[in-house]
């Protein structure tokens, strides 16, 4: 089943898991419950969180990352390159500072630290592309970590300098397998990769840049490399990728606290590489008033897809479908009616510890962006 021609609904990945998965995964780690067992649970999960956005009427859909720890930690339970490291154990003074000023929950964090060369030795998301696929007829995306993202938080001073004795030695590694596990997505039928890249968008005002980079060890003289970096790991991850689509989501702040302590402002301090990613789609929070106005986009014209964010996933309230048009149709006057997907602005629960809402609420959300498309339809058909 394709999605429909103008006005797609989708998500951007992840949606809170049920009550009994919770409880599952906790009895499987104090030893109550098998693996096997485990994975009924995950199964089921999935098939629900699947149905539930049929009911809520998206055209594409996800596997509502149920069984990733977190959007970025899941790389270390898929690839033995990488060690689930919990922050806490990372912590150095500079950090602690960091962390004290954004209100950071430091204890619920673990980050893939790079423990050995770098090799895509499993499937990091197309299992679970194949398995979604087999349980709906809507296209089936996929939310991948981006590659920036990935580095930022993986190499580590301590820990990883014994393979890669600084972070741009692991440039082609991480890289290529990023590159080929979008090959992997693109043979498994995956009808979209999104590469989460909250890294690019904390370029806002480097507060949470700059506790990753001090929690790591990271010896950079001028934070603005980064953005020379940025678009060169995108460009290389996509380089020679054909025959599926690739976007880029830049990720303002998903944690399950005060909007004070997140990036405020637009993406005018990010424009640059923005403009340079060889991508098709540009996945943008709009919703949330902390993401400013399409103004840059005016200036500086983006020529591919638009995600467009149109739902707050940290609001608890449930947009009405009408405002929900104004956002659209405010947008479009800078983009393009035709170049506008609708999505959240992240996803609901991009970990499995801190869902930002309910799964009752999202869902309601869902069904409201639904609505919204179908008016839209009808006024630009």
């Amino acid at each position: 089943m394709s999605a429909p021609s103008m006005f797609p609904t989708t998500v951007v990945g992840s949606l809170p898991r049920p009550e009994w998965l919770l409880e599952g995964i906790s009895a499987f780690e104090e030893g109550s419950m098998t693996g096997a067992q485990l994975k009924e649970y995950y199964d089921e999960a999935v098939v629900l969180a699947i149905k539930q956005q049929e009911l809520a009427g998206l055209d594409e859909v996800s596997d509502g990352e149920q069984r990733r720890f977190s959007f970025l930690a899941f790389v270390a339970e898929r690839i033995p390159s990488f060690k689930l490291v919990p922050t806490a154990e990372l912590m150095t003074r500079d950090a602690e500072r960091y962390a004290r000023s954004m209100n950071l929950h430091v204890g619920v964090i673990s980050n893939p630290i790079i423990v050995g060369k770098i090799e895509r030795t499993a499937p990091l998301v197309a299992d679970e592309v194949r398995f979604a696929m087999e349980r709906t007829q809507k296209p089936v995306m996929a939310p991948l970590i981006g590659p920036l993202t990935l580095l930022i938080n993986s190499w580590n001073s301590r820990l990883s300098s014994g393979y890669y004795r600084a972070p741009e030695d692991a440039f082609g590694d991480l890289t290529r397998l990023l590159r080929e596990e979008i090959l992997a997505l693109r043979d498994a039928g995956a009808s979209f990769v999104q590469l989460d890249e909250p890294a690019v968008g904390n370029f806002v005002d480097f507060r949470y840049t700059k506790w990753l980079l001090a929690l790591n060890g990271w010896k950079l003289g001028d934070l603005g490399e980064l953005h020379r970096v940025a678009s060169e790991l995108v460009n290389r991850t996509v380089k020679g990728v054909t025959g599926i689509k690739v976007g880029v989501h830049i990720c303002r702040g998903n944690w399950r606290s005060d909007e004070l302590h997140y990036s405020h402002g637009g993406y005018e301090k990010m424009i640059g590489e923005i403009l340079e990613m060889k991508v098709k789609r540009l996945v943008l929070e709009y919703a949330t008033k902390r993401a400013g106005t399409y103004r840059v986009f005016k200036d500086n014209p983006w020529h591919g897809e638009i995600g467009l964010g149109v739902i707050d996933v940290k609001d608890p309230r449930v947009e009405a479908p009408r405002e929900i048009v104004r956002r659209v149709e405010e947008a479009s006057k800078v983009f393009g009616a035709e170049n506008i997907v609708l999505n959240p602005d992240c996803g609901f629960a991009s970990g499995r510890p801190w869902p930002v809402v309910t799964r009752q609420i999202a869902y309601a959300k869902l069904a409201a962006q639904t609505e919204a498309a179908k008016l839209l339809r009808k006024k630009y058909a």
